[in-house]
């Protein structure tokens, strides 16, 4: 299975390169896109919150990424035997292109939508459900906030951020674990914790609902 996702990465690639031949809203810079997207880094904070999410596989049918970027979320969740559909939202409409090239299981979607706005679908905002964003750093605090309150009152939600604030996309990093979760409307909180990334800034992680 590895090697066959390796093949996929190498195949997406060449494939970017073909379409910015072609296309005007396709240019190299996505390749390195696509890559980071598949960073040591984004490995290991995905990878931690499907660890921790597991014990709630069982009781949930469905699985909502807001920010799902090329799908490597949604990749890890289906390797941890993750039964149920996976919506990948994300507003880069180039995301579903490739998204759907490296895809290796069955019940992934790509959507092409902000995905704060789950909620006002009431067959994917439900009780059955998990919603997951590893990338609260790029929405603004009110509107995250907003669709926390909206969510059904039963889905769980993952939810990380990190405090570094050097990159201009960040707009809504947080000093520390307790900073994040002051400012979340959460009624409960499962799980909280934080991982320190190469002693260059730290990483968030709270699940709840």
């Amino acid at each position: 299975m590895k090697q066959l996702f390796f093949e996929k990465i190498i195949s997406s690639l060449n494939k970017v390169y073909n379409d910015s031949q072609k296309r005007k809203d396709i240019d190299l810079f996505r390749i390195k896109d696509v890559l980071d997207s598949l960073s040591k880094g984004q490995f290991e904070n995905k990878r931690w919150a499907v660890k921790e999410l597991q014990p709630y596989f069982k009781d949930k049918d469905a699985c909502i990424i807001i920010g799902g970027w090329y799908g490597l979320l949604s990749y890890l969740l289906k390797e941890s035997n993750f039964d149920g559909k996976i919506w990948n939202y994300d507003l880069d409409s180039v995301c579903k292109v490739y998204g759907e090239q490296l895809r290796m299981h069955d019940k992934i979607h790509f959507i092409t939508d902000d995905g704060l706005t789950f909620v006002k679908s009431e067959t994917r905002n439900n009780e059955n459900k998990i919603v997951i964003c590893t990338a609260c750093e790029h929405i603004d605090q009110e509107d995250l906030n907003e669709m926390l309150k909206k969510k059904h009152k039963d889905a769980v939600v993952c939810l990380q951020s990190n405090n570094y604030y050097d990159i201009d996309s960040h707009i809504n990093c947080h000093d520390s674990l307790d900073h994040f979760i002051s400012e979340l409307p959460l009624r409960e909180i499962y799980y909280s914790g934080t991982k320190n990334w190469n002693g260059e800034y730290d990483r968030f992680m709270v699940i709840g609902k």
